[in-house]
């Protein structure tokens, strides 16, 4: 049977040991926020805003063209700055046989952009 004073001593160790790993938990919280805080501004396009892409559309004028718009965001993510590969793997392939294109129209912050490129070519997205 535990004794009542040694149960007081057990439970005063408690006391000591909880404050002090909440504290320094909390100073790793805290230097994570920060640094997070600082990540995401820095992710940040003109005007505090993140690169939004409005169209993307990948194909060829006498093939068709499919919506290349979500991949394109995912592979932009927060970036303020990207490169791009244009193929098929973007949203298959809408015009077999046939050379094709991208056209993508973003925005950063209140300034709308527009880039395009030909197939296996590499197009770069940026918010400057």
């Amino acid at each position: 049977m535990i004794q009542p004073a040694s149960l007081a001593l057990l439970f005063a160790s408690f006391v000591v040991l909880i404050p002090a790993a909440a504290n320094a938990q909390s100073s790793d919280y805290r230097q994570g926020y920060q640094q997070g805080y600082r990540d995401g501004l820095a992710a940040r396009g003109r005007d505090g805003a993140p690169m939004m892409i409005m169209d993307a559309r990948y194909g060829a004028r006498r093939g068709g063209f499919c919506d290349a718009r979500g991949a394109i965001q995912r592979a932009v993510g927060p970036r303020t700055h990207a490169r791009i590969r244009v193929d098929n793997r973007l949203c298959g392939d809408p015009a077999l046989g046939i050379p094709k294109h991208i056209e993508v129209r973003y925005r950063c912050g209140d300034r709308m952009q527009r880039v395009d490129g030909p197939e296996n070519s590499d197009i770069i997205l940026r918010c400057d």
